[in-house]
């Protein structure tokens, strides 16, 4: 007999930031969970490496665990004015863990 289907690593598309104010922002991405219970936040950081020092990430929530990709999104706040903030969507599940590409956005 064959045993349960190998679990898949989810997939994740991190999207532009909207709409940014000076103190918060909105921001996107997709997931799919690839039929496994996945999870998902947000990470932003001052720093262009997202170093763990200056990382902020936003709640985990699930993203079920469906098979097509999905719009999530989160609401950052209490940024800084006029700066450069980075982020990249973030999903796992029993496979790992996924980091979407970089991003930017710059508060007002």
């Amino acid at each position: 007999t064959s045993g349960p289907p190998a679990s898949v690593a989810p997939v994740v598309t991190t999207q532009t930031a909207s709409p940014v104010t000076r103190t918060s922002a909105t921001v996107r991405g997709t997931v799919n969970p690839s039929g496994a219970q996945t999870t998902y936040w947000f990470e932003y950081s001052t720093d262009s490496l997202l170093g763990s020092v200056l990382l902020n990430t936003t709640q985990q929530r699930s993203a079920g665990a469906g098979t097509n990709a999905s719009s999530v999104e989160a609401n950052v706040s209490s940024l800084s004015g006029d700066t450069n903030y980075f982020y990249r969507l973030v999903a796992r599940n029993s496979a790992g863990t996924v980091r979407g590409d970089d991003m930017t956005f710059t508060t007002k």
